[in-house]
Order: structure tokens, then sequence, then C-alpha cells
């Protein structure tokens, strides 16, 4: 295929991916303002949350924010009700986790599991997965003992109505792997992703995103285990089908592409790894996430030099900054 051919595709892709998600927003409109004049105020926060969630589900954060913050701000103003409120908190402190303004995610997410624990009970699966959401931000803190604490937390719930072996408790498995990672207990994550990866690849099937994601950060395990070639085959499934996805040039792509870098790197061939770098900074500074951006120079710097962060194996790290998958 010649670069013009590609190039024609990947704007043919964009501009389909608009269409669709202008529809989407559109269709979301239509429905609710053709609702009885008694009901537009109750869907009018439900119909900003939706299309705020649209936009996050594509990256696009900074168009999310606005109609995020929007709805929560109608919420209180109306008088919704407690699970309404408590669902514009927990969509916001995911938005503000996906731009690294962990603090706000952290405060947003602890006001919405408090009132989804007033609407709901305390063992309910949905806390579980607000729980997920929190431990993530956690992690992403480096706070690690918080973050175990608050998985163990959202397993001992759904434990509760699961089997040990169930397949609704991979996707903790996969969390408490990450978490496991960021620690440096690379053994020990690997043995979670193996167990989640075996109900993942039934659940939702070899071609499935998500399983491409796990996929990705199975990959990422592997290249600081030094397993190169084993991660270097699970990266390039995992790029194909985000790709496939999101387009060929979407920041949403990025981790991959630096775990990519890194195995690159790792194998001398440094024109590859510096073509990747480039192609990630240029992803996420279009993006418009600068403090995201910088936290991805300092880490290809790292790369570049060979820098080990001895202190924090992977604590912090860009690529699960920049990652959004659930």
């Amino acid at each position: 295929m010649t670069y013009r051919n590609e190039k024609n595709r990947t704007a043919h892709y964009h501009k389909n991916r608009f269409l669709v998600l202008t529809f989407i927003i559109l269709l979301i409109e239509s429905i609710a303002w053709g609702q009885p004049q008694q009901t537009k105020k109750a869907l009018s926060c439900k119909t900003l949350r939706a299309m705020a969630r649209v936009y996050m589900a594509y990256g696009e954060y900074t168009k999310a924010q606005p109609l995020a913050e929007q709805a929560l701000t109608l919420a209180k103003s109306n008088g919704e009700s407690d699970s309404e409120l408590s669902m514009c908190l927990i969509d916001l402190a995911t938005l503000y986790k996906s731009q690294n303004k962990l603090l706000d995610a952290e405060n947003m997410c602890e006001q919405g599991l408090k009132l989804q624990k007033k609407v709901l009970y305390k063992s309910h699966p949905y806390v579980a997965y607000t729980l997920r959401t929190l431990g993530s931000i956690y992690t992403e803190q480096g706070n690690y003992i918080k973050a175990i604490n608050t998985m163990e937390k959202a397993m001992a719930i759904m434990l509760e109505s699961h089997t040990e072996n169930d397949k609704a408790l991979a996707p903790f498995w996969v969390d408490i792997a990450a978490i496991l990672v960021a620690k440096g207990d690379y053994k020990e994550a690997e043995s979670y992703y193996k167990k989640a990866m075996a109900f993942i690849n039934i659940s939702y099937g070899p071609d499935h995103l998500y399983t491409a994601n796990v996929l990705g950060n199975v990959a990422k395990l592997y290249t600081l285990q030094g397993r190169h070639d084993e991660a270097e085959e699970l990266i390039d499934r995992t790029i194909a089908k985000q790709e496939s996805i999101y387009g060929a040039e979407h920041h949403l792509v990025a981790p991959s592409w630096l775990t990519k870098a890194r195995i690159c790197h790792a194998k001398r061939n440094y024109a590859n790894s510096e073509k990747l770098f480039e192609k990630a900074l240029v992803s996420v500074r279009k993006s418009g996430n600068m403090a995201l951006f910088t936290k991805l120079e300092q880490r290809i710097e790292e790369i570049r030099t060979n820098k080990q962060t001895i202190s924090r194996p992977v604590a912090i790290v860009v690529d699960k900054d920049l990652k959004t998958t659930r």
C-alpha cells in the first residue's frame, strides 16, 4: 500500500468515526428533546453524561470534560437523585483519571462511592467496580498500599455473589496484576495475568479490543522481565487491533507504541524506537494533554539512556497514565 493510499485510508477512517460520533450525539439529543416537558429536566443531565461518555470512549477528553462537569452541576442544582449524582461523580472521576488529574479524580470517586453505597448497598457488585476505579487512581498516584487494600475490598464484594473462578472476576485480576507490576512483583503479576487471560479469551474472544489491551499489559510485563521476543509478538497484536479501532495516529495507542519502542531499543533497533517515540509524542501533543506529554518525554528519555528506576520500578509510568481501558 502506497503512502498516499494509507493516508487516504486513515483520513476516511477518521471521517467515518467523526460521523458516527456526531450521529450518536444528535440521536441522544433528539431522544431527550422528544420527551414530555416534565421529563426534560432529568433527561438533560443524563444526555450530557451520555454525550461525555461517547467522547471519552474515543479519548476526546477535552470535549468530554465540559459536558461531564455540566452534568454534575445540573444534577446538584436540579436536586437529582443520589443515584444520578453518584454516576455523574464517578464519570468525572474516570475522566479526571484519564487526564492525570489524580487528586480531583480521587475526590470525585470517593464522593460517588459514598452515594453509591447509600443508594444500593455496601456489597453491591457496582460498588466493586467503582472500587476498581478508585484502586486504579491510587495505583497511578503510586500509593500501592491503598491500591491493594481497595482491590481486596472489591474482590471481597464480588466473591459474595460469584465463585472464585468466575469470569466476572477477570478484570479485577487484571487490575491487581497492574498494581503488582508497578510494585515490581513481576512473578506474582504474571500469575494473575495468566489466570485472567484464560477467561478473557473465552468471554471476549481473541479479536476483542479488551483482549488486545490486556495483551498489551502482558507485553509490558514481559519487556520489564527482558523477555523481548515474547513481548514483541503480543504488542504487535495489540497495536494492530488498537489502530484498527482508533486509527493509526490516535493517542490511545501511545502506550503500546511506547512498549514497542522499548523492545526495539532493547534490541538495539534505535531507528525504529525513535520513530515510535516521535509517533507517540505527536499523538499525545495533539490530544492537548500536556501533563501526560511531559511525562511521556521523561519516560522516553529514561528509555533512551537505559535508566532503571530502582526505588520505584515502574511507579506512575506514563504508559499506565495514558491508558483508559476499563
